[in-house]
C-alpha cells in the first residue's frame, strides 16, 4: 500500500517530463535558427559595408582623376580649349579612359 504512491509519482514524473523535454528541444532548435539568422544578417551587413567602401574608393579615385584634368584645363587656360588643341583632347581622353577603368574595376 505504501508503494503505490511512489509508483504513481514516478510514472507521473516520467509522463510530465516528456512534454517538457520536447518543449526544451524545440526551444533550443529555435534559438539555433535565430542565431544562424543573426550570423547570416551580420555577414550580409559586413559584405554590404565592404562593397560600399570599395565603391566610395572608386568614386574618390575617379573624382581625383577627373579633378586632375580640370586642374590642367584651368592651368593651361581657356585659349587652348577654345582652339580645340589636340594635346588637350588627348589628355581628356586619357583622363576619361582612366576614370572608366577605375569605375569598371
Amino acid at each position: 500500500m505504501r508503494l503505490e504512491p511512489i509508483i504513481f509519482v514516478i510514472i507521473g514524473y516520467y509522463f510530465g517530463r516528456l512534454p517538457g523535454q520536447q518543449n526544451e528541444r524545440t526551444l533550443k532548435q529555435e534559438i539555433s535558427r535565430q542565431t544562424q539568422r543573426a550570423d547570416a544578417s551580420q555577414s550580409a551587413k559586413e559584405q554590404a559595408l565592404q562593397a560600399n567602401e570599395a565603391l566610395e574608393e572608386k568614386i574618390k579615385n575617379t573624382r581625383a582623376a577627373l579633378g586632375s584634368e580640370q586642374t590642367s584645363v584651368t592651368s593651361s587656360g581657356s585659349n587652348l580649349f577654345a582652339a580645340g588643341s589636340r594635346s588637350h583632347e588627348e589628355g581628356t581622353r586619357h583622363v576619361v579612359g582612366a576614370a572608366l577603368r577605375i569605375l569598371n574595376s
